[in-house]
C-alpha cells in the first residue's frame, strides 16, 4: 500500500484486535500504520477509578506507549489514545 500513490498519502488506522489467542495485536501494524490503543483506554481508566499501582503504566501511555512501538522504529503518533 505504501507504493501505491493514491493510498500512500492517507491516514491508515487499525483496530488491533480480534477474537482468539493471539488476537490482540497492538504494537504489531507496520510503519505508515496507526492504531486504536486499547492499553491506552484501559490504564487511563483503571487509573481515574483509583486503581492501586497504576502511575507508572499510565505515565508509560501518556507519553506515546514506547514499549510497544518503538521496538519497530515507529513513533509516538503511532498510537491513537481514546477512552470510551
Amino acid at each position: 500500500m505504501h507504493q501505491d500513490p493514491l493510498i500512500s498519502q492517507v491516514k491508515l488506522i487499525a483496530e488491533p484486535w480480534d477474537l482468539g489467542d493471539g488476537g490482540y495485536q497492538v504494537g504489531g501494524f507496520p510503519p505508515l500504520w496507526t492504531e486504536w490503543n486499547g492499553k491506552y483506554r484501559d490504564t487511563v481508566r483503571d487509573f481515574w477509578r483509583g486503581q492501586p499501582n497504576t502511575l507508572d503504566e499510565f505515565a508509560s501511555r501518556l507519553t506515546g506507549s514506547s514499549d510497544l512501538y518503538e521496538h519497530s522504529g515507529r513513533r509516538p503518533f503511532a498510537s491513537i489514545n481514546f477512552v470510551t
